[in-house]
């Protein structure tokens, strides 16, 4: 028997994690101006592409976890986005960074277990040993 905790914390986890990206890929479309004027001033190059990419990479990664569509793979972009975002935008770690960057980690480790898990939790592993 399954305990309810089993069945659904993968789900609200992805959920979760998926909206905040989703979240904050629509907030960087709806501010576009802000967050090109950010990356220019953190001396990036392209700007403007590097904001429209993030928040295309951000919503659809977003979305992609939510819906559970090829979550595995999908983590592990976004890892790869939020390692480079972090190195890029908070290299110099002053307090305020600091913080960012550690928030950065935090999220890294919870895609790094939804990389490593089955995306559909251990109440679903049984009935696909099965098959």
């Amino acid at each position: 028997m399954n305990r309810p905790s089993t069945l659904y914390a993968p789900l609200v986890g992805r959920i979760l994690v998926g909206g905040f990206f989703l979240w904050g890929g629509i907030q960087e479309i709806l501010n576009l101006p802000f967050v090109v004027s950010m990356l220019a001033l953190a001396g990036l190059p392209h700007p403007l592409f590097l904001a429209v990419l993030a928040a295309v990479v951000r919503i659809l990664g977003g979305i992609a976890l939510v819906i559970n569509y090829k979550t595995q793979v999908c983590a592990l972009v976004l890892i790869g986005y939020e390692l480079a975002s972090s190195f890029m935008l908070f290299a110099d770690l002053t307090p305020s960074h600091l913080q960012l960057f550690l928030q950065s980690m935090a999220i890294i480790g919870g895609l790094l277990y939804m990389a490593s898990c089955n995306p559909f939790g251990p109440a679903n592993q049984a009935a696909q040993k099965k098959k």
